[in-house]
């Protein structure tokens, strides 16, 4: 279920702090494991995907007087997280670049965890969430948002800032990626 949203209680959950707050927790009942999905998808790490989703929300409080509502309230919500995502990989790519050289990266990862058994057991097929999970990002998220979230190719546009054509090719390219993992693997 969707959560929508009027003018005037837009305005009205600007102006009250005790709406606001209930607001909030209708969009955390509503989006919490859709934000730690796209979240995960994007920085992979399961406690960054969490904290992630925490800052997501706290933003979405703090700034709801920056919603116009000319988008889905979901919409604002993934744009949100995946800019916030975006800020944590390169904050991550930065302290990277300055490690020494000599350091183990490796040991860097051992404390990345999967996704917990919540997360994994909302997609009936672990096999092929690990798949989409493998594939390069720009087409990882268009086929989550699609598939997943079962958003309309104008959303995710919208979401991404990026031509609808640019969804459809990224989807097809995406699509062909997985169905080759399949024919390689003889299933």
């Amino acid at each position: 279920m969707a959560i929508f949203i009027t003018s005037q209680r837009l305005e009205a959950i600007q102006q009250d702090t005790q709406l606001r707050e209930k607001f909030l927790e209708e969009l955390i009942d509503e989006y919490c494991h859709s934000i730690l999905w796209l979240a995960f998808t994007y920085v992979k790490d399961q406690q960054l995907a969490e904290e992630v989703m925490q800052d997501v929300f706290l933003t979405c409080y703090n700034r709801i007087d920056a919603f116009r509502n000319q988008s889905s309230i979901k919409t604002w919500m993934y744009r949100i997280t995946v800019n916030k995502c975006k800020d944590e990989l390169r904050k991550k790519s930065l302290k990277n670049f300055l490690l020494k050289q000599g350091e183990d990266q490796n040991n860097l990862r051992s404390d990345q965890q999967h996704p917990g058994d919540l997360l994994v057991q909302e997609v009936e097929d672990e096999l092929l969430a690990q798949r989409v999970m493998s594939l390069p990002l720009k087409f990882r998220e268009v086929i989550y948002l699609f598939y997943f979230e079962e958003m309309q190719i104008k959303e995710i546009s919208k979401t991404f800032g990026i031509k609808e054509n640019t969804v459809k090719t990224r989807l097809n390219r995406g699509r062909r990626m997985l169905r080759k993992m399949y024919e390689k693997e003889g299933e």
